[in-house]
């Protein structure tokens, strides 16, 4: 049995109804702030009776309100849970909530009038409202939901609401059952029972003598009419409140035996008391108990399980938590998340995309419609880096880490040249992400369905992630041509040689990127263009606008390595081609020059990535006038969702 859909209407930020479809085992929904990731989870909580909180109750806060001027509340919301996976068991307890179908419906609707500190509400199962609702029903549900902010150090202390205390009761709730049944004490009870016995009568711990003094004293000052009789004892001997009055200890070497090497939590780090909470919780959740009032089905939320853990730790947890979710059936698991450090760690099949568009919209990646070799590669290659687009507003693939560099730089000022008030990609929240490859084919299938009639393997028709995604890649025509050159002995016979090919207007040909292939079926879809480049690729388009070719003359003047002895050919050739007006020179000249830069920075003397690093602190530092090609123009604006570039 799991959660299989949830739907809410009216509920936070939930406008319109909202559908979010989860898989047995783990779940890690991913996306921007403010998409709705807690309103889920809230969503969640008020269907059951939380086990670690206790009951959501319904606020005004929790009605949909649009806040805009003369904008009102919701009037009501509903949320409504369908369970799938039901065996024979959870068939049979659940019936009033499956009816004729194999699917469990729990349901909620509030209204928004508040009486005397409530608001209306009335939950029942099944597709009848009218239909009889048994509340005992939901206790077959255990629920336990982890806020982000957790204080792990209080819940792991001693008291009510210890969760030592509750693991205790967990494991113990068979025997005291048949304890009770029998009229005898738990062995934990004649334990502390026997041993407050021995306080009492022990001389040499002189608490006999101090509860003789207190009762002397008091039989003094009151006399015996009114006196009362006292016992110095351990804590209490019902089985509860010695399981409260117990306390967890630690000690960061797990060989070490010695009690008195122990130390208090508030001496532990926030990180391990948090791993210490969440490990007793799972405890409680993994018992194989077949007690008639164990829970059908375990439910764990949790928000932001990267609280307080460095990296290695994140993985580690998110790890365990997928282990306890597939070995355990009736245990589910539903993480929010921020961290692209569990994003990447997880496979795309546990990831739910939630985004805010115009309303938030959930998409389980595994309804993508990938190719599996799309998703093995994607599962294999998604970093940390390139986990960044499932957590952006909108997304610019790109080929290398030059692109990636540059690409935020000239954003800046294609920008800067729109009514729209945003300098830069970060502040639409749009993420530059390197692929390091031309796998635009794998990762733009989150975004669009791609169709190629060259392509055998083509993507099944399936969801998409809803922002906008660019992928800029080349062009990249021939390197070389074949040239017949004539015998000069005036034999008549000619020769072949091959020569660089410098592409520019009237002298162009058509690119070897197998990437282009998709261009076409890219283009229409809704939400994902690919850019090409219009002559050969990045730093040749980039020296062909404008008068960038000076600028990138004067830099690899300054990185190329200078000798000893003599002048540099190379750094005196790039030095002059820094000082020419390129503007004023014929197409011919300038691919020349291009050709060249393109030649020197992709030359291990220098590299292209710190050729990139240089060139976007120079365009920075010195308010360069940069011209900037019109495909990668068109990528930041089509990311940024502020202008839609026409068809070529």
């Amino acid at each position: 049995m799991y959660l299989r859909k949830l739907k809410a209407q009216g509920f936070r930020c939930f406008d319109y109804t909202f559908e979010i479809e989860f898989t047995d085992g783990l779940n890690v929904i991913v996306g921007e702030n403010g998409a709705g990731k807690t309103a889920i989870i809230s969503s969640i909580r008020q269907l059951f009776q939380d086990s670690e909180s206790g009951r959501y109750s319904i606020s005004s806060d929790d009605f949909f309100n649009p806040f805009i001027e003369g904008g009102k509340a919701a009037l009501s919301f509903s949320i409504s849970a369908e369970f799938d996976g039901l065996d024979e068991t959870d068939k049979v307890a659940f019936l009033p909530w499956v009816g004729a179908s194999n699917t469990a419906i729990l349901n909620l609707q509030a209204e928004n009038k508040e009486i005397r500190g409530r608001f209306k509400k009335i939950i029942w199962g099944g597709s009848s409202k009218s239909s009889q609702f048994d509340p005992e029903l939901i206790e077959l549900i255990q629920c336990i939901y982890l806020p982000p902010l957790r204080d792990a150090e209080l819940k792991l202390s001693n008291g009510r609401q210890s969760r030592l205390s509750k693991l205790l009761k967990a494991l113990n709730r068979k025997q005291l059952k048949q304890c009770r049944k029998d009229d005898k004490i738990h062995p934990l009870e004649e334990k502390v029972k026997n041993f407050n016995a021995s306080l009492a009568t022990d001389d040499k711990l002189n608490i006999k003598e101090a509860n003789e003094l207190i009762t002397a004293n008091l039989t003094k000052a009151i006399g015996h009419h009114f006196g009362q009789k006292t016992s110095i004892q351990f804590a209490q001997s019902d089985f509860t409140k010695i399981a409260e009055s117990l306390t967890l200890l630690f000690f960061p070497d797990l060989s070490v035996e010695d009690q008195s090497l122990f130390r208090d939590l508030s001496q532990n780090s926030l990180g391990y008391n948090n791993l210490l909470y969440i490990a007793s919780i799972l405890a409680e959740l993994t018992l194989d108990d077949e007690d008639d009032e164990q829970p059908l089905f375990k439910l764990l939320l949790i928000e932001e399980p990267e609280a307080h853990l460095h990296p290695q730790l994140q993985i580690r947890l998110l790890n365990h938590l997928k282990s306890v979710a597939q070995e355990n059936k009736n245990v589910q698991v539903i993480v929010t998340t921020h961290s692209t450090v569990l994003a990447s760690s997880v496979e795309l099949e546990s990831i739910i995309h939630l985004s805010k568009t115009q309303a938030p919209v959930a998409t389980p990646i595994r309804t993508c419609g990938l190719h599996s070799t799309s998703s093995q590669f994607i599962n294999r290659w998604l970093d940390v880096t390139k986990s960044n687009l499932l957590f952006a507003s909108g997304v610019i693939l790109v080929e290398g880490i030059a692109e990636q560099m540059i690409i935020p730089t000239l954003a800046k000022i294609v920008l800067k040249n729109q009514n729209d008030g945003y300098k830069s990609l970060e502040d639409i929240g749009i993420s530059t992400v390197n692929l390091n490859g031309i796998y635009f084919k794998h990762f733009m299938q989150l975004y669009c369905n791609i169709k190629t009639t060259e392509d055998p393997e083509e993507n099944d028709v399936g969801r998409n992630i809803p922002v906008r995604c660019a992928g800029l890649t080349d062009l990249d025509p021939p390197k070389k041509i074949k040239k017949e050159i004539p015998d000069p002995k005036n034999t008549g016979e000619t020769k072949e040689e091959s020569e660089d090919f410098i592409p520019y207007d009237g002298n162009m040909k058509q690119g070897t990127n197998h990437a282009l292939k998709l261009v076409d079926s890219i283009s229409k879809s809704t939400n994902a263009r690919l850019f090409v480049s219009k002559y050969k690729t990045l730093e040749y388009d980039l020296a062909m606008e404008g008068n960038n070719a000076a600028l990138m003359s004067r830099i690899i003047a300054s990185l190329w390595p200078k000798p000893k002895e003599n002048e540099s050919p190379v750094i005196k050739e790039f030095t002059a081609m820094s000082k020419i007006d390129w503007t004023k020179k014929p197409p011919m000249e300038v691919a020349a020059a291009a050709n060249k830069i393109l030649k020197r920075v992709d030359d291990d003397n220098i590299g292209k990535g710190i050729f990139a690093q240089v060139m976007t602190n120079k365009i920075q530092s010195d308010d360069y006038n940069f011209a900037i090609p019109e495909y990668i123009k068109n990528a930041i604006l089509w990311a940024s969702s502020l202008e839609v570039p026409e068809e070529e």
